[in-house]
């Protein structure tokens, strides 16, 4: 049985992130003990945890001298555990393109972003999807979405918004999400509520069959 989590613990977990992060190889679990001062088995403990909670996995065996060692490397989902400032980089990126392009020009590139990530998605859900299957979707793109009932029918509401910054920058950037649900639905789409205006949250609801 693993030991309770201690603050201890705690701090032998993230130098172990840490440590897999900075090495350009993988890494044992003997070397991990080594650079951390603590015993084999209490390494062990953390690489099995953190292999269980998927942030690390198992890479090619590490050749000694004597029997190799089975090599540890960060998983995608570790490597999203440190920070990284995409908020940051995309709104210096939208302010280049508004630069660039005009109000137009910008809200058709948008468009063509949010049909772009429809078209790579398409797979996962077919064509003229229903929005039980959108809001299930836009929950694994991170959003906070639900079907409510609306005014004419089925809505499909989100408490947050993964653009939120951005749109409260420029709100042309609500056309990804737009273009998005019309190219999954394939019907007309109307943006109710929008967060980035003062909103508690983005309301969308659905209406005719859109021309191809």
């Amino acid at each position: 049985m693993a030991p309770p989590l201690n603050s201890e613990n705690g701090r032998s977990r993230d130098r172990i992130l840490e440590l897999l992060l900075r090495s350009g190889e993988p890494l044992s679990v003997q070397a991990l003990a080594a650079a951390l001062g603590i015993s084999r088995n209490a390494a062990h403990q953390q690489v099995m945890g953190l292999e269980r909670e998927g942030l690390i996995e198992r890479a090619t065996a590490i050749r000694t001298r004597g029997r190799p060692s089975q090599g540890f490397q960060l998983s995608t989902a570790g490597k999203a555990t440190f920070p990284r400032q995409y908020s940051l980089l995309a709104k210096q990126l939208l302010g280049e393109l508004s630069q660039i392009l005009g109000p137009a020009e910008l809200h058709l590139a948008m468009q063509r972003i949010g049909n772009s990530l429809a078209a790579s998605l398409s797979d996962k859900v077919g064509a003229n999807a229903g929005q039980d299957m959108i809001a299930g979707l836009m929950r694994e793109l991170g959003y906070e979405s639900r079907v409510v009932e609306g005014t004419n029918g089925p809505e499909i509401e989100a408490h947050n918004c993964v653009f939120h910054d951005l749109a409260k920058a420029d709100p042309s950037i609500c056309e990804v999400d737009l273009a998005l649900l019309r190219s999954l639905s394939g019907k007309t789409v109307d943006h109710r509520r929008c967060m980035a205006l003062g909103a508690a949250s983005c309301r969308f609801a659905f209406g005719e069959r859109a021309e191809p």
